[in-house]
């Protein structure tokens, strides 16, 4: 089942009224950067996604996965020296996030080494391919994150 005919706004209906509004705010998001949006069902794990990218140079940003009963932001963030000092600034539940993410160990051909950055002066090397997940925000983590985001798209459209 793939329906590529749905919006975000139609993907996200499904939640119940109080998580469809936490996920609007990053739909929003999407639209605010005037990223390119593309909506499918993960058969396999029996959940919808949107998928946020950069239309040139096109790069996915993040995405937002749900089902009828959660939302979570997968979020793509390769430049984090960039803007170090903003992930400094979030909570310790985003920055335990990032920080406890997969450690790249380089799992395939096409790997690019994942994402290389230095937090409190301990080198990380994170898996980009798993990227980021965050579920479970209070509103001051939305804006953080959406701060980091927003740090991403402008270090890729220098």
């Amino acid at each position: 089942m793939n329906d590529t005919g749905k919006t975000p706004h139609e993907m996200i209906q499904i939640l119940p009224v109080e998580k469809y509004q936490e996920a609007l705010y990053f739909i929003e998001l999407g639209r605010k950067m005037n990223c390119k949006s593309q909506v499918r069902y993960a058969a396999s794990n029996k959940y919808w996604r949107c998928v946020f990218s950069n239309k040139k140079p096109q790069r996915v940003l993040y995405t937002v996965e749900c089902t009828d009963e959660w939302w979570r932001i997968k979020a793509c963030l390769w430049n984090i020296d960039n803007y170090r000092d903003v992930l400094s600034s979030c909570s310790d539940r985003i920055k335990n996030d990032i920080l406890s993410a997969y450690s790249c160990k380089s799992c395939n051909s096409h790997c690019k080494c994942g994402a290389g950055f230095t937090f409190d002066n301990i080198r990380y090397q994170k898996c980009v391919g798993v990227c980021f997940y965050f579920s479970n925000l209070c509103k001051d983590d939305f804006d953080n994150l959406a701060l980091l985001i927003t740090k991403e798209y402008e270090a890729i459209n220098v």
